[in-house]
């Protein structure tokens, strides 16, 4: 007759795989004054490794012996090293190594590629007009004192001989008229 046993830790977890244990795993020993020979011996163990409560308790109490030894498990490191090399270390060994793939849907990445693309874009032109209008002010500026110079001095001179030359030079009156006038400026 073969015994199942449950017992495997995977990453600190307790794990529910079922382990077929052969009949020469439990040994003829006395188990312990705790322990009901009717019960499943995994009753126990899945108690002492997911119960902190309990296993403290047998730690406690029963501090010479496992709680395998306590139940009838013979406690042959041959045995329970087999069982965790080719059950347990297996199931921890895959679990590193398999992993989901995730399909991804590549339209909605070429989307949003596009839309950071057209953000930086946009962006990007912000800060060139923002830059050009920083330029064209900074040239303003040092401009100013020339276009007072070219455009509102002419305008604004209080001297009458200038404004006669500005209106020559422009052509608004004659040279005849020009001296005319000025003749009369300084009689």
């Amino acid at each position: 007759m073969v015994k199942v046993i449950q017992i495997a830790f995977v990453f600190g977890v307790l794990s529910t795989s079922m382990i077929p244990i052969s009949n020469d795993v439990f040994a003829e020993t006395q188990l312990a004054n705790f322990v009901d020979p009717d019960k499943n011996p995994q009753y126990y163990l899945d108690r002492y490794y997911n119960e902190s409560t309990y296993k403290s308790w047998f730690d406690r109490n029963y501090p010479d012996i496992t709680i395998e030894e306590a139940i009838g498990i013979n406690n042959d490191d041959s045995v329970i090293d087999s069982i965790l090399e080719k059950e347990l270390i297996q199931k921890a060994d895959a679990s590193l190594v398999y992993q989901e793939s995730v399909e991804t849907n590549n339209s909605e990445t070429a989307h949003m590629i596009l839309a950071i693309g057209g953000l930086g874009i946009l962006f990007g032109a912000v800060y060139g007009i923002k830059r050009k209008v920083n330029d064209n002010t900074r040239q303003i500026s040092i401009n100013t004192e020339s276009i007072k110079n070219k455009i509102i001095k002419p305008i604004t001179r209080t001297n009458p001989v200038d404004v006669l030359q500005m209106r020559l030079a422009k052509g608004e009156i004659s040279l005849e008229e020009f001296e005319r006038l000025e003749k009369r400026l300084h009689s």
